[in-house]
């Protein structure tokens, strides 16, 4: 019997999926105020916070999570996401670790 690619692709996202929603312990890596720099940026807050995917980080592990972007200058972006425990979690992140990828909620 084979089985279907697209299925194990489904089922691989899924359990990978989960495996990064236990693995959010504790508070995810942050910028530092150093590295924002805000003093010297300009800051937009967005009043209806855009879905999106980006990387963050965990005692130095990234994964990837599904975000809301609520904030961004020219080289980070502060974005907010659930984590395993249902707890909202927030941080800065580089620019280029946020993808402008709609996702679907479960």
């Amino acid at each position: 019997m084979t089985t279907s690619r697209r299925y194990a692709d489904s089922v691989e996202k899924r359990s990978l999926a989960a495996m990064n929603l236990r693995d959010m312990v504790g508070d995810p890596d942050t910028l530092t105020p150093f590295e924002l720099d805000l003093d010297n940026e300009l800051v937009t807050h967005d009043p209806k916070p855009k879905k999106a995917r980006a990387w963050v980080r965990y005692s130095g592990r990234a994964m990837r999570v599904n975000v809301y972007v609520l904030a961004w200058s020219q080289h980070a972006a502060r974005i907010r996401w659930v984590n395993g425990d249902q707890v909202r979690q927030e941080a800065w992140v580089w620019q280029n670790a946020v993808e402008n990828t709609a996702w679907i909620e479960p």
